[in-house]
């Protein structure tokens, strides 16, 4: 038996406390490792490696699922009472869930939930992903734009700038850290010119001193892809109309997972 969030997301606080700040978000499914409980809260270690407290009422006590799991790769959906757009929706789920499938039957699939209710989500939900490369890794990033920008945020429904990148390489099946810095730390060094930067590159940024505290994707040709205040695009080229003189003077170097 183990604990799973029960939810599209949670907040994952640095206390347990409403009140606390968030550090980041665990998502339907994620399988929490509890160590201790004050109150309403759970301690927890997420998939990813982030300790935290959530909150007792948004995770479920149940067995490890035997099923088949399926990536959510659609940008949001609903999970429905019965394979029926018109019916009850039991949760708003987002791209990088894996849902256990139970069956499929045409456009939709019946899914379990970690309460053990069932629910049904339109088959197209879960479609493929394309390859992995440089062109399609931007192609989806752009997917995303015009999302809001929440701190601590990894899901379509809000996202931080790690976040962001974070997700993307989670819905092409390729898992890495958390924080920008972690990022940081683990892409291969490319260069420390501007642009130099290939499509699918990662642009980093120390906003105050030399700490990592932003990431964002390259695009090409200084063009920046990244979650502050929203997923916008940007630029660090001078002459180009989304020019952002605070991204080129914070920037830092360009690295890579490719």
């Amino acid at each position: 038996m183990f604990y799973y969030t029960n939810v599209s997301f949670a907040n994952i606080y640095r206390r347990p406390s409403f009140h606390s700040e968030v550090d980041t978000q665990s998502i339907l499914w994620e399988k929490l490792e509890v160590s201790e409980k004050i109150d309403s809260f759970f301690h927890i270690c997420t998939e990813d490696g982030y300790d935290g407290w959530i909150n007792e009422h948004q995770v479920s006590f149940c067995h490890e699922p035997s099923e088949k799991r399926a990536l959510v790769t659609a940008l949001h959906t609903y999970i429905r009472e019965h394979p029926d757009p018109a019916s009850t929706s039991l949760r708003h789920v987002g791209a990088g869930s894996r849902l256990p499938v139970l069956e499929t039957k045409g456009a939709w699939s019946k899914i379990l939930l970690p309460d053990e209710q069932t629910g049904w989500i339109e088959t197209a939900a879960f479609n493929s992903m394309p390859e992995l490369n440089r062109k399609n890794f931007v192609l989806i990033a752009q997917q995303f734009l015009g999302t809001t920008y929440v701190w601590g945020g990894k899901t379509p429904f809000g996202l931080d700038c790690s976040g962001f990148v974070q997700l993307l390489y989670h819905l092409f099946g390729k898992s890495v850290r958390r924080d920008a810095w972690m990022q940081f730390e683990d892409a291969k060094p490319v260069s420390e010119n501007h642009l130099k930067a290939q499509p699918g590159d990662l642009y980093f940024f120390a906003e105050n001193g030399e700490k990592i505290t932003h990431v964002g994707i390259a695009m090409g040709q200084g063009k920046i892809i990244h979650a502050r205040g929203l997923v916008r695009i940007n630029s660090l080229h001078e002459p180009d109309d989304a020019f952002s003189p605070q991204l080129l003077k914070d920037f830092v170097a360009i690295r890579t997972y490719f």
